[in-house]
């Protein structure tokens, strides 16, 4: 069984909420991505912030949510390269401007939005570390609409110099490669060991892996599409930690997954 500490790692939602909870990290982080600005504090970062106009419309959750003076930064990780990314940002964008406003307040007063994802791929294959996106004249490119939206892909496959070597080390950190003598990735390394040792944490990082296994479509739909048993053998391995009992685990594999009794007990050998 593979130790719980040698499958952490920053990729994961539940580790990367957590280690941007610390505001000082979260400040820093935001501060590599955009180094024009002037970061001097931020908002205590919210994870996992839910925003749901009504039971019949499509909610979304923010990984990390904070903002300072001038701006709000919606930062996701997101791992899986699935359709209609650039979408989901135009959605977030405007969940999140949806709330910045009080009934009578001037259009005016809405702060910056940024909205960044981290992606362990090149979601459009041009090999820049940074691919960043704002509103611009169809007929005039140099003219600038001024709306106040940003929306940044971080991309860990970057092969181009178009980022800041700091930034550079820690795309290269989420891509797990082995980065030295790097300040911040070395804190973040910290960090992320001290949270491995408490249990109260480990158990949290336990129950979401698993719940997102059962629970999140993308997770499913790779299952399906893009190695399923393998998809299904981790959910196991993982589950089985957790000490579920055998014969809940194998019903609960079957219903989820909706497998036959021989492809089940073959899983279970």
């Amino acid at each position: 069984m593979i130790a719980l500490k040698e499958q952490i790692s920053i990729q994961d939602d539940y580790v990367f909420g957590s280690v941007m909870s610390n505001a000082k990290l979260c400040r820093h982080l935001i501060q590599l991505i955009l180094p024009e600005l002037n970061i001097k504090r931020i908002e205590f970062p919210t994870l996992q912030k839910a925003v749901q106009e009504d039971p019949h419309s499509h909610g979304v959750r923010f990984d990390v949510y904070t903002e300072d003076q001038n701006a709000i930064y919606e930062i996701d990780m997101q791992v899986r390269h699935t359709k209609g990314l650039p979408k989901r940002v135009r959605y977030y964008q405007g969940r999140i401007d949806a709330e910045l406003l009080n009934h009578g307040d001037q259009y005016d007063f809405m702060k910056r939005t940024y909205v960044i994802f981290i992606c362990p791929f090149d979601p459009y294959n041009k090999g820049l570390y940074k691919y960043e996106f704002r509103n611009f004249c169809v007929n005039a490119k140099e003219l600038e609409m001024q709306d106040g939206r940003t929306a940044i892909f971080l991309n860990t496959k970057g092969c181009r110099n178009d980022v800041s070597k700091d930034l550079q080390n820690f795309l290269h950190y989420v891509d797990n490669k082995d980065v030295k003598n790097d300040r911040y990735v070395d804190e973040l390394q910290d960090y992320i060991g001290q949270l491995s040792r408490n249990r109260k944490w480990r158990n949290g990082y336990m129950d979401n892996k698993t719940h997102m296994m059962f629970h999140d479509e993308d997770v499913r739909q790779e299952g399906i599409e893009e190695g399923r048993q393998d998809a299904i053998q981790q959910m196991i391995t993982l589950t089985r930690q957790l000490g579920v009992p055998e014969e809940q685990l194998k019903q609960k594999v079957q219903e989820q997954f909706k497998l036959s009794d021989q492809e089940v007990n073959k899983l279970f050998e």
